[in-house]
């Protein structure tokens, strides 16, 4: 031992060396590492199995009590026909209007989800502004969602004015009925766990092969955190499959980026 350390030192230059080589191999191999370690955690937090696990995983996603916190409009000259007192005991945001005029409805676009009738609520039009009201609201604000509500049995009016809602119901309506039909409305199109569902269907549809299907749900993961801008990300999804619905899955990753 004592001729290995005599050797060691009348080696000069070249021990100092390889001392300085050693010292380093033991500093990169102690930061590679770390490096192994921080990036399994984050892949651990970045569940890319599913866009609905990515969501959970990153997001603070959907409850009854985050649904209830959107607002909602009832535009119906007939209020009673809806259980208000009840809605609002179990916490949902509602607003009344009996009356609108086509000169100020901006107010609707202060609102996620609006009940509007077709008849008598329209200043300007008692017989069908409620449907005017709708393709003016369609044509001039974007994500609102739309029940579109009447009390009447038949109007032939009611047909194109229902095909351009969202849903639609009849009044009166019960407690349970009207609540069931505002959750299932909300969860339909503000959930984002419902949204990303829908995505990883759209996904699923396409049959990817484990590889493409791996960077396509990156590729949303990275574009719902604003990572990557929508013409890049309708680029990375350009070619992976013909079967894959590139202008609905966007249209949906929209929806989704929207909520969050």
């Amino acid at each position: 031992m004592t001729d290995f350390i005599g050797i060691w030192n009348a080696s000069g230059w070249l021990a100092n060396f390889l001392t300085i080589l050693l010292g380093l191999f033991t500093v990169a191999g102690a930061v590679y590492s770390i490096y192994r370690r921080c990036k399994k955690g984050l892949e651990d937090k970045n569940d890319y199995s599913s866009v609905v696990n990515y969501v959970r995983s990153n997001h603070e996603y959907d409850s009854v009590e985050i649904l209830k916190k959107r607002k909602i409009a009832i535009v119906d000259d007939q209020p009673e026909n809806y259980p208000i007192s009840y809605l609002r005991s179990i916490g949902f945001n509602i607003s009344v209007y009996e009356e609108v005029s086509l000169a100020n409805y901006n107010f609707i676009e202060s609102y996620d989800l609006v009940f509007l009738d077709i008849t008598n609520v329209v200043k300007e039009d008692p017989k069908r502004g409620g449907f005017e009201l709708m393709k003016r609201v369609r044509s001039d604000m974007a994500g609102i969602v739309i029940i579109g509500v009447s009390s009447k049995r038949f109007d032939p009016t009611l047909t194109e004015f229902f095909r351009l809602a969202d849903e639609q119901a009849k009044t009166p309506i019960s407690e349970k009925d009207c609540e069931k039909l505002i959750l299932r409305t909300l969860k339909k199109y503000y959930s984002p766990i419902h949204i990303s569902g829908e995505i990883d269907d759209l996904i699923n549809e396409g049959m990817l092969t484990q590889k493409h299907h791996k960077k396509t749900l990156k590729l949303v993961a990275k574009y719902i955190n604003s990572s990557v801008d929508e013409e890049r990300f309708y680029k990375g999804l350009s070619g992976l499959n013909k079967n894959l619905d590139i202008y609905k899955l966007n249209k949906k990753c929209r929806s989704l980026k929207a909520v969050l």
